[in-house]
């Protein structure tokens, strides 16, 4: 060959490679871009516990972050916390304001909330692009002594659902009518019907495949005739029995290829069992064998051999077994095994059937939702292909290692656990006193960081509860390292996340044994130019939004003009013009959840018949729950001694009129019969005509001039506060129902009593749970003379007052100090959280001090401690100490 061809050769080789490496950087710079342009915030919440009795506050300490490397976020400024109930409905929302991705708040657990597992949600307007799977979500226990004094057992036996149920220190609930009722999820209800208890206090409900994953509730009176209502998830199948389900690693089973295989056991309710497989060839020899952990997962290795086939013998802990095939055999194709287990390397190895050994490029390619951290190239011309990458170069976290062809289409998928003693926060904690007495004082000092470190400042919470008797059930949620870097990562149910850290190390083959068998996911990366773009913004403040139609109709009044005015200060008044649809905005507003507006209309000429809609913003769906297998049923029986305790230390608080009595305690009984004739025959009341706490008819409403004057003082648990009604109970304004239509509750100054036909009150948990968020603070049921054309002669045209949602308004945590003469000091200290501190900061040494007293109980508590530092080091430590 000449030289001259030699030349060319090699200019040609050259070119290729250039454009080789032109095309991997312009797709790289392409995903980066998209990564960019659309970071990631994670939340993470931290909670006093997770068991709680209702009449309690969920204390709650927010931190929200960004990306895999958990810098705390300026990206969003206001962070979402709701309150779902067992069967799906939003009892308590707040709106919490972030500063540099931190805020706390707190939820006040209504008397009337039914005993049930409930579930926190977390996240940020900006997450809401992304799936609800990964928003912050954490199962809490709700029991409730306050209006519900019954215990249930409840089991699936054959084709029955029994329950069955019992008065606290009583005995059965004998001959008592039950009604129930069966509803999917997202509310559609598949079976009504009564049934009665009997001498044991029992009921059977039918139950089939039908009815799986629904939920059950039961309405019934106790003995002293008090409404009472009980919800219970239903199986999950009708057929219990374990299964497990096998995931090969990257996706694919190889033949003639050594493939690693992960194993995931459940129980009937989706929760984990330990087991051991067997994979037998044909001939019925035992070729691999794998065991899982208590969580029901493991892997193990098993070469593949052609033209064979495999099939599995697992035996679970509770002495049942299962055969099940091993997912399907490929003999064209790829399959990929990672070595995780060297502290400074991740190995990677590609296998390929040899039709696949066709010299093209492929690609390794080590990423955070397309945040790239490394890329490498080899060609495909043998059996196996090799990658390394040394872990210096990567973050702690969950990364996705990706395996891509010369077109850059994504062949295989396989998400890894790297961790890096650099991100993890080093804490230490010193108690004044191993022990204390009673009311004694517990000081702490903090100290985070090291000597070597530059910068020394953390971001921390600490909650002290009394230790719970039985921790593998009743232990605390979820640590900020489980959180953040697991639960926020995976779509599915994590069972026990803090199983896998322990003293701040995580235990890395459980993990990978987990990411194995629910972390694996189908491709949706690399196609960004298809993507849509984002629907919810970054919120920096609150926007008031709506639509000037005009009167009676649908068509908008182009360039309205638009008028904001808070209620608490009517000189601070906002203008704005509405577009040629009649749409507007009232944008970057900051108020409190208890302010209100009147907004008003004109049009182009100045006159006011317009209808104003406003838009309340929508909450996300509650039917998806990837933490359904962690609900628990028969919460009373469950957490019995934690109710006794909150009843006793309600009793505490109603002697020394800290609380008022519960609503039950107050309730008068009044003839059914009375209420039912006095309420209209038209009522919009969803739990049917007359029924409610208490029912004023058209005669009671006489002799006032206004409907203020009729009903102050007249309405058990009611006040006015500036002529609005207010529960008792919460302190909070009722939600007013006009002839159907929810209206706020100022409006209740502008209704004719003349015209009223019948006022019904709603204010036990009986009444008020159909109603769901619209229910959290009582109902007035409004029922006028005329129907439905009430709500167009009480509104004046062209204006109306809204109460959108603010900003949620903190209240203190209560700390005694009996070191001083303190005028509202407990003459019994029964505490249920002995202490909450949600601002924790430490100065520049790292060091920073809290201190509080002991109760009025003695025990064991625990002291859990959750934060982090300016780089995103992460920290959880639990202590605890004994009262004596």
């Amino acid at each position: 060959m000449t030289l001259k061809r030699w030349i060319l050769l090699a200019c040609a080789l050259c070119n290729q490679y250039c454009l080789q490496a032109q095309d991997i950087q312009s797709f790289l710079s392409k995903i980066n871009d998209y990564n960019a342009s659309r970071p990631v915030e994670k939340v993470f919440i931290h909670l006093d516990k997770t068991n709680y009795t209702a009449g309690e506050t969920i204390w709650l300490k927010a931190y929200v972050t960004l990306g895999v490397e958990n810098l705390l976020s300026n990206l969003s400024k206001i962070a979402y916390v709701d309150l779902i109930s067992p069967n799906n409905q939003v009892v308590a929302a707040i709106k919490i304001p972030l500063i540099s991705g931190l805020s706390f708040g707190d939820i006040a657990l209504q008397d009337t909330l039914v005993e049930g597992t409930y579930r926190l949600r977390g996240y940020t307007n900006w997450m809401r692009n992304d799936s609800a799977a990964y928003f912050y979500n954490q199962n809490i226990h709700v029991s409730n002594g306050r209006v519900d004094n019954i215990l249930t057992s409840s089991e699936l036996q054959g084709e029955n659902y029994t329950i069955q149920l019992e008065e606290i220190d009583q005995g059965p609930l004998e001959s008592t009518y039950v009604q129930y009722e069966i509803t999917e999820p997202e509310g559609k209800i598949l079976k009504k019907g009564r049934k009665k208890t009997d001498s044991q206090g029992k009921i059977d409900i039918p139950f089939n495949e039908k009815y799986t994953e629904a939920s059950l509730t039961l309405s019934f009176k106790n003995a002293a005739e008090l409404h009472i209502k009980k919800v219970f998830g239903l199986p999950a199948s009708a057929d219990p029995q374990n299964s497990i389900q096998f995931f090969p690693e990257g996706g694919t089973l190889l033949a003639g290829a050594l493939n690693k295989i992960a194993a995931k056991a459940l129980r009937p309710s989706g929760m984990g069992i330990k087991a051991t497989s067997y994979v037998l060839n044909s001939s019925g020899d035992t070729v691999a064998r794998l065991a899982t952990n208590e969580l029901g997962m493991g892997s193990a290795a098993i070469f593949i051999q052609a033209e064979e086939t495999y099939h599995t013998s697992t035996d679970f802990q509770d002495g049942t077994s299962v055969q099940a095939p091993l997912p399907p055999i490929v003999s064209s194709g790829y399959n990929l095994q990672i070595n995780n287990s060297n502290a400074n390397k991740l190995f990677a190895q590609v296998n390929l059937s040899p039709d696949r050994q066709d010299g093209s490029n492929i690609y390794f390619m080590v990423h955070y939702r397309g945040q790239t951290f490394h890329t490498s190239l080899q060609k495909a011309s043998q059996a196996q292909l090799g990658f390394s990458i040394s872990k210096k170069e990567l973050p702690s976290g969950i990364l996705t290692l990706t395996i891509l062809n010369g077109q850059f289409e994504p062949i295989m998928e396989r998400p890894v656990f790297i961790h890096s003693g650099a991100g993890e926060l080093p804490l230490e904690v010193e108690l004044n006193a191993p022990s204390f007495g009673k009311r004694e004082k517990v000081s702490l000092s903090i100290q985070t960081g090291t000597p070597q470190d530059s910068v020394r400042n953390a971001v921390l919470s600490a909650s002290v509860i009394k230790s719970p008797k039985d921790t593998a059930e009743r232990g605390s949620g979820a640590g900020i390292q489980s959180v953040l870097y697991l639960s926020s990562e995976l779509r599915g149910y994590i069972e026990n996340p803090s199983f896998y850290f322990s003293d701040q190390q995580p235990k890395t083959t459980d993990i990978d044994n987990l990411l194995l068998t629910q972390g694996w996911r189908k491709i949706d990366l690399l196609q960004v130019d298809s993507i849509a773009a984002p629907k919810f913004p970054v919120e920096k403040s609150i926007s008031i939004r709506g639509r000037a139609n005009k009167l009676g109709r649908k068509a908008g009044v182009p360039s309205a003009k638009m008028t904001l005015i808070p209620t608490t200060s009517y000189m601070d008044f906002i203008d704005t013009i509405a577009n040629q649809e009649g749409e507007f905005s009232f944008d970057n507003l900051l108020f409190a959840d208890s302010v209100k507006f009147i907004l008003t209309a004109k049009d182009q000429n100045d006159k006011n018949r317009i209808d104003i809609n406003h838009f309340e913003q929508i909450l996300p769906q509650t039917t998806f729950n990837k933490d359904k297998p962690g609900a628990l049923n028969n919460i009373n029986s469950r957490y019995i001694q934690e109710l006794k305790a909150g009843k006793r230390y309600f009793a505490a608080l109603e002697a020394q009129g800290m609380m008022e009595r519960s609503i039950a305690l107050e309730e008068v009984v009044v003839n059914a019969n009375a209420r039912t004739n006095k309420a209209a025959q038209n009522t919009s009341n969803f739990n049917g005509r007359g029924n409610a706490d208490q029912v004023l008819g058209a005669d009671d409403l006489s002799n006032c001039s206004t409907l203020e004057q009729c009903l102050n003082g007249r309405l058990m648990g009611v006040y006015f506060q500036n002529g609005e009604p207010y529960n008792t109970r919460s302190n909070a304004p009722m939600q007013l129902v006009l002839d159907g239509m929810y209206v706020d509750a100022d409006q209740i100054q502008m209704i004719d009593p003349s015209q009223v036909q019948s006022i019904e009150v709603l204010r036990n948990a009986n009444y008020t749970t159909i109603y769901g968020q619209y229910g959290s603070n009582g109902l007035i049921i409004i029922t006028s003379k005329t129907g439905a054309d009430a709500m167009q002669r009480f509104t004046p045209k062209g204006i109306i007052t809204i109460q959108p949602k603010g900003l949620h308004i903190n209240k203190t945590f209560y700390k005694p100090e009996y070191g001083t003469l303190e005028k509202n000091t407990l003459d019994q200290d029964l505490r249920n959280t002995l202490h909450w501190e949600p601002n924790i900061i430490t100065d520049e040494h790292g060091m920073a001090t809290f201190y509080f007293y002991t109760s009025d109980e003695t025990g064991n508590y625990k002291i859990d401690i959750q934060g982090l530092d300016f780089s995103g080091r992460l920290v959880s430590k639990t202590l605890r100490f004994q009262v004596e």
